[in-house]
């Protein structure tokens, strides 16, 4: 038996993951394909970079069962679970800087009007309709048992010493895909007029329940000011966690809230709980707290010691420098930027690229609708390019392209700007050459997913500077190719080798420069920082993860 891929109500969604305001790393990921109605928070377990790991791989993992629509919704959510389990074990067992890594994860699916959820450990799902908000998951937790049997109430909760505490994990052990009181499954009715709203537990130990409501209904409508303004609160309640928020609601949600509270109702409060003092609790596993942590250099410390942020605040200081001298001798209006949308199809809301690039000044953001772009495009000096849902959008080769094709390539200046949230996809048919070839200043390229047979994944030509955040490369060859002089920083990315022939992460030119920090390079080998001298070696070691167990098949 089978089911579609693709959510029969039209689901609008966003996402927003954040370090938090004591972490120096973030182990939380966000797994988001509204297209197919897939929605996913990660939560790492293991202490420094390790959870990075164990996320990154149940991230992938994840991704390609469900890629196959082969059994029911509840059956591929199960099993992408159990999968990602085995390999995070697997890659754990044969790396002694890996011991112990695991996560938890919580997954959901919209299909024809039904909500599967799969769930593992104390990552949680809301459910949100007009007349309320429920937990539909349950925090395999001693902390969060005793919560949901009403023997803590919420707050009391939020405050106990062992809430970082879980009793059931991805990774911990083999496991059987159907094994009895292993993957949670949770099976419900969708309506148009309902949202859901999954969240790590950084949301939920700062947030109260009833605080998440009222955010949710106060942005429905607009799930980037929902994501948003969820983790901004949850920041301002401390931060000590990193904070993950992925949300979607159905096309009737906001208008039901607006109807609901334009008549004066208000949802129904939750049931009394009684309160009981923390008792001991049964042996669990203990997740890494901020407290429990290993001293860290303080702020400046590791600001004077970063070649990242010195490299990141180079690039800052030029656009800034740029922008003033555009507004000294030119007079040009920097300060009304405009949001351009852009359609791969005809359309009568949104630009076709092509048309949206002409009318593009410094300052506006071009912002992709979810679709398949064949097309290449030279993106102006100081105009963004961005994904309205990141992962949505998608670009590959049109088949009359010529034998060497680029994708994107950024016109030289001092402008910079943002190329944020795309997935670029090569095949054997029809590879790509470059993903993007950066040229100018102060490009910043987020939330990229990159993935097969290409030269090169990044190239920064000669005397440009960039930074590369939180995305994803998976390509045969070395994923990042400097000219003389071009300047890089890396932070928070994950590279995966598909070809034992690509030893190192970056081929570079005279003069180059390129600073990676808490990167996840998975199949490179023990080559991988070679050429580098000792004390940067081991700078690049300790400052980064290092998995040389061959990586998992490119989904």
């Amino acid at each position: 038996m089978s089911d579609t891929t693709t959510a029969t109500v039209p689901l609008v969604a966003a996402f927003r993951s954040d370090a938090g305001r004591v972490r120096a790393n973030n182990e939380d990921v966000p797994l988001v394909d509204a297209d197919r109605g897939i929605f996913g928070v990660i939560d790492g377990i293991g202490g420094q970079a390790a959870g990075e790991v164990a996320a990154a791989i149940a991230h992938d993992v994840i991704l390609q069962r469900l890629s196959r629509p082969l059994g029911t919704a509840a059956e591929r959510v199960r099993e992408a679970i159990a999968i990602a389990n085995n390999e995070i074990f697997r890659r754990a067992a044969g790396s002694g800087e890996l011991a112990g890594m695991t996560c938890v994860v919580t997954l959901a699916i919209v299909t024809e009007g039904r909500l599967t959820i799969g769930h593992v450990g104390d990552s949680r799902l809301y459910k949100v309709r007009p007349d309320g908000l429920q937990k539909l998951t349950h925090d395999h937790s001693p902390v969060g048992e005793r919560e949901d049997a009403q023997e803590l109430t919420e707050l009391a909760a939020m405050r106990h010493p062992r809430r970082h505490e879980v009793f059931r994990d991805v990774g911990g052990a083999l496991r059987d895909k159907d094994e009895a009181d292993y993957v949670e499954i949770t099976e419900q009715p969708f309506e148009r007029d309902a949202a859901i709203l999954l969240c790590t537990d950084g949301l939920t130990d700062m947030l109260p329940s009833t605080t998440v409501d009222r955010l949710v209904r106060q942005h429905a409508g607009d799930p980037d000011a929902v994501v948003g303004a969820l983790v901004e609160a949850a920041n301002e309640a401390g931060g000590r966690d990193n904070v993950t928020v992925v949300y979607a609601e159905g096309p009737e949600f906001a208008r039901a809230v607006r109807g609901r509270t334009a008549n004066g109702a208000a949802a129904a409060p939750p049931p009394p709980r009684q309160v009981v003092d923390t008792a001991p609790l049964e042996v669990s596993v203990p997740r890494e707290t901020a407290e429990t942590q290993p001293a860290r250099p303080g702020v400046w410390t590791r600001v004077i010691r970063s070649r990242v942020i010195w490299c990141t605040a180079g690039v800052i200081a030029g656009v800034a420098a740029a922008l003033l001298i555009v507004w000294r001798t030119t007079g040009m209006d920097i300060a009304a930027p405009r949001t351009i949308a852009v359609s791969a199809s005809p359309s009568a809301t949104a630009l076709l690229l092509a048309e949206a690039l002409r009318t593009a000044r410094p300052g506006d953001t071009l912002q992709l609708e979810p679709g398949t772009y064949a097309e290449r495009l030279t993106l102006p000096d100081g105009v963004s390019l961005t994904a309205r849902l990141p992962g949505s959008v998608t670009f590959v080769r049109p088949p009359e392209a010529g034998d060497s094709w680029t994708a994107i390539e950024t016109a030289d200046g001092d402008l910079g700007g943002r190329i944020s949230g795309i997935r670029f996809e090569s095949t054997a048919d029809l590879p790509i050459d470059i993903a993007i070839k950066v040229g100018g200043q102060g490009r910043s390229l987020e939330l990229l997913e990159i993935g097969g047979p290409m030269r090169a994944a990044i190239e920064v030509t000669a005397a440009a500077t960039a930074a590369l955040h939180g995305s994803h490369i998976t390509v045969p060859a070395t994923p990042l190719v400097l000219g003389a002089g071009a300047q890089l920083a890396a932070i928070g990315n994950t590279f995966l080798r598909q070809n034992r022939a690509a030893a190192t992460p970056a081929t570079m030119a005279d003069g180059a420069q390129v600073a990676f920090e808490r990167n996840v390079f998975i199949g490179f080998g023990p080559d991988l920082a070679k050429g580098i001298g000792p004390a940067e070696r081991q700078q690049f070691l300790d400052a980064n993860v290092i998995v040389n167990a061959e990586p998992s098949p490119a989904r």
